[in-house]
């Protein structure tokens, strides 16, 4: 065959596969998708997951189905998205700490942060406070830490979660010698 028939044949074969029927691709989303928060209902997560799960539904005309999936940190929720099928079905609700913080105090953490999730957007912020009840002598930073050296054993301060935001930052705050944590939590200063 010479070189004009040959370009003539391929520029044919071209012609009729330009032309020949695609199959139609399917419209995400086909079906319902799955939004899942690590903390329980009721929380300020789970509020807002809820607000953004009614917002997609309206938008995607698909059912978007709030699951909670508190405890470990985040990561019992973390790992059931991570071993989902990477479909776009199963969505993650949750804050930057799921991907930060479990490395630091655990041994081994049962996903990648950087290789099993892809962002799609920030939500917003949250802000942490410091807060007791209105009866309380303690009225300023200054009081709580007099009180607590004064009273060593004797408060207690509530978070999300083990190895979570509000967790770590109660723990930072409390850097005296035999503490559970001497300095902020590191894999260096992590409990045995």
């Amino acid at each position: 065959m010479n070189r004009t028939a040959l370009t003539v044949a391929l520029g044919l074969v071209g012609l009729i596969a330009g032309n020949a029927p695609v199959p139609a691709q399917a419209v995400y989303p086909e079906k319902s998708l799955q939004l899942i928060v690590p903390f329980p209902p009721g929380g300020a997560s789970d509020v807002v997951a809820r607000i953004i799960g009614g917002e997609l539904e309206t938008r995607l005309g698909k059912p978007v189905i709030i699951m909670n999936r508190p405890g470990g940190g985040t990561t019992i929720a973390a790992k059931e998205v991570a071993r989902s099928a990477p479909d776009g079905y199963t969505l993650f609700f949750s804050s930057n700490s799921s991907f930060t913080l479990p490395a630091a105090v655990k041994e081994s953490v049962p996903y990648d942060a950087a290789k099993d999730f892809e962002p799609l957007g920030q939500v917003g912020k949250i802000t942490l406070a410091l807060v007791t009840y209105k009866d309380n002598p303690v009225k300023d930073v200054a009081a709580l830490v007099a009180e607590a050296k004064a009273n060593p054993d004797k408060l207690s301060l509530a978070s999300f979660g083990v190895a979570t935001v509000s967790h770590f930052a109660g723990d930072c705050s409390n850097r005296r010698p035999g503490s559970r944590w001497s300095t902020c939590p590191t894999r260096a200063a992590r409990p045995r």
